[in-house]
């Protein structure tokens, strides 16, 4: 075996290393490069095992080799190989977690929603409007899922009133209810400049996606208080550029101005109303976050925002096959 000095205290993969498990190799992959580590069957779990360990990191070189004895002496030269292809990093230190008031978190909130954007795949709902390839069906399919939300919206807010903290807290609360209320007789107007009756839209089911986002939000409002106020601030930001799409591809695609200006109105009213901030202004009002309840938050955000990217893929692929009911009236 090659003597091999070892320079990391407790190594571990990037983020970037993956690896694909055959029946008698193991590929290891980054954005630049590939190669095989070919493995006789009594070692394949040893070696396999290492890998997921390096995937972890926070062990040395010694507690690695007294964690998968069978391979202990190939491992000094494994991780020199590892590190010659530049795939790994020292384990960092984890910094314990701090409490924060509620204004510094909505700021950390902020950074963490943009990271959290750039996990996801950018729109493809979004991405057909900007090439000019969606369908007149998909964007009354997009007004059709917006109807659920806003229809909903007052009955989710609901149990958040219920919740007492502080009687500036609840005039907010209360204030925001009212201003949502009603909403849903813009896109309902939407809807009927297309053909759909006020019957139909009584007996529309939404897609999963959108019961799922619903379902989230009542959820949060009734046990999480917290994660409903940071939630909203996924739904009330501003999107001049997707509006605009929106508008362009309504008028391309010969659909009525009583389609798309209600929608453009309703988004209007949101930004003139401030709702863009409310989340803001909502956490203004708390003094002090756990460490543990911004986890949970960040967790119940990261669901929630995997749910609206479902909901993108959900309304061009339903919306776009012309097989399928529309709207969704099951009775």
């Amino acid at each position: 075996m090659t003597l091999t000095k070892i320079v990391f205290q407790q190594p571990i993969f990037k983020s970037q290393v993956l690896f694909d498990f055959k029946e008698d190799e193991i590929i290891i992959r980054d954005a630049n490069q590939a190669f095989s580590i070919a493995s006789p069957p009594e070692y394949y779990q040893a070696i396999a095992k290492l890998l997921r360990l390096l995937q972890i990191g926070g062990l040395s070189p010694k507690q690695l080799s007294e964690a998968c004895p069978d391979i202990q002496e190939e491992i000094p030269e494994l991780l020199a190989n590892f590190d010659n292809r530049s795939l790994l990093i020292e384990t960092q230190k984890k910094v314990p977690a701090a409490g924060m008031s509620g204004s510094q978190f909505y700021r950390e909130l902020w950074r963490f929603v943009e990271r959290l954007k750039l996990q996801f795949t950018s729109s493809p709902f979004f991405g057909k409007m900007a090439d000019g390839t969606i369908t007149k069906n998909q964007l009354i399919g997009y007004a059709l899922e917006s109807y659920h939300v806003t229809h909903l919206c007052p009955k989710l807010l609901a149990p958040a009133l219920a919740n007492y903290e502080s009687n500036s807290v609840d005039k907010l609360l209360q204030e925001f209810f009212a201003s949502e209320l009603h909403h849903d007789r813009l896109i309902a107007k939407s809807l009927r400049s297309v053909g759909i009756s006020d019957e139909e839209i009584q007996k529309m089911q939404p897609l999963p996606s959108t019961f799922a986002i619903c379902s989230s939000l009542a959820m949060f409002a009734k046990q999480h208080p917290l994660s409903f106020k940071t939630a909203l601030m996924l739904f009330e930001q501003d999107e001049p550029l997707f509006h605009e799409y929106f508008k362009k591809q309504s008028q391309a695609l010969e659909l009525p101005r009583d389609f798309y200006q209600p929608i453009l109105l309703h988004a209007g009213i949101n930004e003139d109303g401030g709702h863009e901030d409310i989340t803001g202004v909502l956490l203004a009002e708390i003094s002090y976050i756990t460490p543990s309840e911004q986890l949970t938050v960040k967790k119940n955000m990261a669901n929630l925002m995997e749910l609206i990217v479902l909901r993108s893929y959900e309304i061009v692929d339903y919306y776009g096959n012309q097989n399928n009911i529309i709207p969704r009236c099951f009775v």
